[in-house]
């Protein structure tokens, strides 16, 4: 079997993933592993899990199981270290967003054949390698769909400064998306989650740069496993299934974000997180509800997969068939709108402690990364999203809707519908 290292990603999904993806590690040539884990991931027992379904025929010779809730470059040249020093040829992520970061930035110094990540203040990502790691990377649920981007962010909390990469050498080879990575967390966690991958998903299906053509195919895909599980997910959280099944759209989501160029949401994200160390999902889809009632979207957008999606299963609230940015607006605001019959997540950027006498060093900090032709990631831009995002996210569309009424009864039908089959779907 034969892999291009710097663009193939690979997918093993499903019932027993894990242990059918022992042979595709063994054909990526993984003979000696260092495995990275985040903390919370090691502590609920999923490293345990994996690791029994390797059932010892995935050589792992040295495990580093601490990384926290950021990527630090203490971590990464510990790791580093650690690979040199157990001669390992390959590294498998287990969890979550920081981890994920560490082994990409262990590959990027490999690469160049450095050992600490200072060196990248005085030069940039050498283009041209020989240097060969496979890295594989074993999603829980708690992933933010980074796994498939090339982009990596790495703290230097002692020097309080960030180092940014963005290179093909950061490319995962493979993604195990196995069911008994997930674990029962709290419906707003859940929410949070769910909402974050739709929003990647609409943003790449709806982007006017150049894109990755699969992009399209997973955010569509996204989408369909979002509006028929999200809700479940939520109300039986203990349904492993349903669990998978958002797990699933979020990393297909992130795929299809991370190979377009990123964008200001992005961007404002990660200096918003940076700032006060709050969560980047949260950040993310409380800017997106926001950023869909600013931005004009592209006049040439077909819009036909969204409405098949959102639509039949009965999110769409089209006011102007022929305004699409109405329909992507009001169709994902009603989402929002209607999952709020059975989860308080959070919608706006004060309840994270967002400051708005901070808003204008934020928004100088992002406007410099943008040149858009178009004009439209403008310095006011940027301070009005940013200043609705503050507010609630319902903000003006506060508004009691026809069916409010009926949602909530519908909600509470559905639950001890669903309820009823919960074991069942166990």
């Amino acid at each position: 079997m034969e892999y291009n290292f710097e663009r193939d990603i690979k997918f093993v999904v499903g019932d027993k993933a894990l242990r059918r993806s022992v042979k595709e590690i063994n054909n990526l040539g993984c003979r000696r592993i260092l495995l990275l884990c985040d903390e919370m991931s090691d502590r609920v027992g999923q490293l345990k899990d994996m690791l029994r379904q390797f059932n010892k025929e995935v050589n792992v010779v040295e495990k580093i199981k601490r990384i926290g809730d950021i990527a630090t470059v203490e971590d990464c040249e510990k790791s580093l270290r650690a690979y040199k020093a157990s001669e390992c040829d390959s590294i498998i992520v287990l969890g979550k967003k920081s981890a994920v970061a560490v082994a990409k930035a262990v590959k990027i110094m490999l690469k160049d054949g450095i050992s600490i990540i200072s060196n990248y203040r005085k030069f940039t990502v050498n283009n041209i390698s020989s240097v060969r790691v496979p890295l594989v990377v074993v999603p829980t649920n708690l992933s933010s769909g980074v796994e498939a981007s090339n982009f990596v962010r790495i703290y230097d909390v002692e020097q309080n400064d960030i180092f940014e990469f963005n290179t093909s050498f950061a490319q995962t080879n493979l993604i195990v998306i196995d069911p008994l990575m997930t674990d029962t967390m709290p419906p707003k966690s859940i929410a949070t989650s769910g909402l974050h991958a739709l929003a990647m998903a609409v943003i790449s299906l709806t982007s006017e740069k150049e894109a990755n053509p699969m992009g399209e195919v997973y955010a569509v895909t996204a989408i369909k496993l979002l509006t028929e599980n999200l809700k479940k997910c939520i109300l039986q959280n203990k349904v492993k299934s349903f669990r998978f099944r958002v797990l699933l759209a979020s990393i297909l989501a992130g795929y299809a974000y991370w190979q377009t160029p990123k964008d200001i949401i992005s961007e404002l994200s990660d200096r918003i997180s940076d700032r006060y160390r709050a969560n980047y999902g949260n950040i993310f889809l409380i800017l997106f509800l926001n950023y869909i009632n600013l931005h004009k979207w592209n006049a040439d957008f077909d819009s036909d997969n969204l409405i098949n999606l959102l639509g039949d299963n009965g999110y769409l609230v089209l006011k102007d068939t022929g305004s699409k940015r109405d329909f992507i607006a009001d169709s994902v605001n009603n989402y929002y709108k209607r999952l709020k019959n059975y989860v308080a997540y959070v919608d706006n950027l004060t309840d994270l402690g967002v400051k708005r006498e901070d808003l204008v060093d934020i928004a100088s900090s992002v406007i410099s990364m943008h040149t858009d032709e178009s004009g439209e990631y403008t310095f006011s831009f940027i301070m009005e999203l940013l200043d609705k995002s503050l507010l609630s996210a319902d903000g003006e569309n506060n508004e009691d809707t026809s069916d409010g009424e009926s949602d909530s009864a519908d909600g509470n039908a559905d639950k001890q519908q669903e309820l009823q089959s919960q074991e069942s779907e166990k």
